[in-house]
């Protein structure tokens, strides 16, 4: 006789485009649907994710609360119980604090047969109070806490409340076949955004928000600006920091050599566009673009902060620099366009690196295994 999918339900805050969405997104829309039965609940605000998922057939259903921390957001805790009660979950998998804080309150309440939280960055995500109401409330009551590379597993493992055997690291993973240069119409990419045949694109894809470091990039980028005059910068992505960002490139008179493309859904073809990519962040989690990055075979120069140096091996598979030094940032960019063979080895290396250890694939799997694991036949 066949045995029954195992109803797996996904709690998030929103569904814009961002890392952790995006990473939920290709999850979900891998599982293997003879074994498992996906739903997707969203605590705020739905978007482009959330259309992508129904496109593909998965329920996703939201519950626009407005403001979390309230008396309506805490009224909606019951709420949220009975929904998983009589859905019959057999595994509740919260991503960032706030579906983790109400995800796992409401799981028990609903008594659902595991309880997964994650963890995606080392802690910039969460101020004091989140850290405390997660560590005190949610902590002692989960099954498993997922993160993301060993070191966001190692910080987590300091956390109070986790015992260090319910946490397990499962890395992102990349699709090669999206991700694949050969794949990607790179000229006509380049058309599109105005590069003539012998500019030199530098670019850094992600939210244009403070953590990212792309006042940094933009320093550096005057620098590279002086000594490289086919050097042109691209930032791919939207967010609060960007009419800041734009006034500091005219501030730092490379405003003509720098463009803002906005948000992107075609993140695999903007990298096919470019020559090197930056990855400038103040600290991170594992990255969605650099992996993406890598696949594609760029060059990339990140900073070493978070899980970054788990997956980038310096003068290997890319360049790491510190975080908060354009200077340093500005010299190994301009070492890479001095040296197009190496700063193309650097790229190949890097997709046969993901394509041996950080393949969508793989990552399904474990996920997989790890819901089996935790729902008795």
């Amino acid at each position: 006789m066949r045995e029954r999918r195992l109803r797996v339900t996904y709690l998030i805050d929103k569904l814009h485009r961002a890392g952790a969405q995006v990473h939920l997104g290709q999850l979900v829309n891998a599982l293997d649907r003879e074994a498992f039965a996906p739903e997707v609940l969203c605590l705020l605000a739905g978007g482009p994710v959330a259309e992508e998922l129904r496109a593909r057939g998965v329920s996703v259903d939201v519950f626009g609360l407005g403001r979390l921390y309230s008396p309506r957001g805490l009224a909606f805790l019951p709420r949220l119980a009975r929904r998983l009660r009589a859905a019959r979950v057999d595994v509740l998998h919260t991503y960032l604090v706030s579906a983790n804080i109400y995800g796992t309150l409401a799981g028990r309440l609903a008594r659902v047969g595991a309880v997964v939280t994650s963890r995606r960055d080392t802690g910039f995500s969460r101020n004091w109070r989140l850290r405390l109401l997660e560590e005190r409330l949610v902590n002692p009551l989960v099954d498993r806490v997922v993160a993301v590379t060993p070191a966001v597993a190692e910080c987590t493992r300091r956390e109070w409340g986790l015992r260090p055997e319910r946490i397990v690291t499962i890395e992102n993973g990349v699709d090669l076949d999206v991700c694949d240069p050969d794949r990607q119409p790179r000229a006509e990419a380049r058309r599109e955004l105005g590069l003539a045949a012998d500019d030199v694109a530098v670019g850094v894809i992600g939210q244009l928000s403070p953590i990212k470091g792309h006042a940094d990039f933009l320093q550096a980028a005057a620098k590279v600006a002086e000594a490289a005059p086919s050097a042109r910068f691209l930032l791919v992505g939207d967010g609060p920091m960007r009419a800041s960002l734009e006034a500091l490139a005219a501030s730092l008179g490379i405003a003509g050599r720098v463009s803002f493309t906005g948000a992107r859904a075609d993140v695999p073809r903007m990298l096919a566009a470019l020559d090197v990519v930056v990855l400038p962040s103040h600290t991170e989690g594992m990255s969605n673009t650099l992996l993406e990055a890598m696949a594609m075979a760029r060059p990339v120069v990140a900073t070493a902060v978070g899980g970054t140096p788990d997956v980038l091996r310096d003068r290997v598979t890319g360049r790491m620099v510190p975080a908060r030094a354009p200077g340093i940032l500005a010299g190994v960019l301009l070492d890479l366009l001095g040296d197009r063979p190496a700063a193309e080895a650097l790229g190949r290396a890097a997709r046969a690196y993901v394509a041996e250890h950080l393949t969508l694939p793989r990552m399904v799997g474990r996920y997989q295994e790890l819901y089996r694991g935790l729902v008795p036949r």
